[in-house]
Formats: C-alpha cells, sequence, structure tokens
C-alpha cells in the first residue's frame, strides 16, 4: 500500500511550464492572425454568396472579351483635311438620320467600283461632330475645317489638303461618284 501512496504522490506533482513573455506575445500575434484570416474567408464567402452568386452556379461560361478594332475609313470633322491621301472623299451624314440607308449604299456601291479614291465617313451624331451641323447654314465655299458647316448630307472632295468641292445634293453626289 505504501508502494501505491507512493506512486500517487508521484503523479500528482505539477508540472509547471515556463513561459516568456516573448513566447506568450507570440501566440496571441497567431491567434490575432488566425482571426483575421478567418474573418477574410467570411467576407470572401459572403460576397460570392450573396453579391456575385457565383459560388453555388454550376454556370462555367467563359467570359468572352471580344478585342477592338479600328475603322480606318470614319474620321471625325477636325480630320478632314489631314488624312494621309493626296486625293480622297468625305461623305458627312447622320447615322441615324432618314438619309442613312441611302448615304450608306452609296458609300458601299462607290467603293465596290475597281478604280476609286479612298472616301471617309463623319458621322453627324458623333458628339465630336455636332458643331459643325448647321442646316440652316450650310457655308458651300468653306476652306478650312472652323468654317465648314454642313446639312444632313455632304459630300467634300478634297485634294492636296485643301476642299476642292463641296456637294449637298444626293443626285450630284452620285454623278460624283460615277454611280447612277
Amino acid at each position: 500500500m505504501e508502494k501505491e501512496k507512493n506512486k500517487v504522490k508521484k503523479a500528482k506533482r505539477n508540472k509547471v511550464n515556463y513561459q516568456t513573455t516573448e513566447q506568450e506575445e507570440i501566440k496571441k500575434f497567431l491567434i490575432v492572425v488566425l482571426v483575421v484570416i478567418l474573418c477574410v474567408g467570411a467576407i470572401y464567402l459572403c460576397t460570392r454568396a450573396f453579391v456575385t452568386k457565383d459560388l453555388f452556379s454550376k454556370n462555367e461560361e467563359a467570359e468572352q472579351v471580344t478585342p477592338g478594332t479600328i475603322n480606318e475609313n470614319v474620321a471625325i470633322m477636325g480630320q478632314l483635311l489631314n488624312r494621309p491621301y493626296n486625293e480622297y472623299y468625305a461623305v458627312i451624314y447622320n447615322a441615324t438620320g432618314k438619309f442613312s440607308v441611302d448615304m450608306s449604299q452609296l458609300v458601299t456601291k462607290y467603293n465596290s467600283k475597281e478604280k476609286h479614291l479612298h472616301i471617309y465617313t463623319i458621322y453627324l451624331d458623333n458628339s465630336m461632330n455636332a458643331d459643325y451641323y448647321d442646316p440652316e447654314n450650310v457655308n458651300e465655299k468653306a476652306q478650312s475645317v472652323s468654317d465648314i458647316k454642313v446639312g444632313d448630307i455632304t459630300l467634300v472632295k478634297v485634294k492636296n489638303g485643301k476642299i476642292d468641292k463641296y456637294i449637298v445634293d444626293y443626285s450630284k453626289m452620285q454623278k460624283e461618284l460615277g454611280i447612277e
């Protein structure tokens, strides 16, 4: 029995853990970091589940990005006289107006001709061209971009950086471009 008491006494001895203040601070730091990581993870999951609503969806559609393209055949009024060709035409009209189909067909037919000058399209519904639209005061004798005032439809022929012809009648445009 005495042996049993000695064993019990030996087992009851308390083991003392000595920790330095640095060790205690590191434990507290690790607990804080773990709590922050858990909070960030919970916010991420809530955002995916409730805001973007894509956490539980099986829709695996890849988002397709359409590359942008530059249309070299469209210009603005400020570029009318500084295009890289010596001689070219500029068709000016409103893309959503009543003459849009006629003018678009005019350009298409002219471009389908075997030998033709380059033709630029200038849309009046572009906000950069809005200041040049004044159907009441069309200036057919304009020699610079700042003097130009156009109506609903206009064809301008530019030669060596200067306005050579200024046409506002559709039938005369057809005749000038050789489209009947």
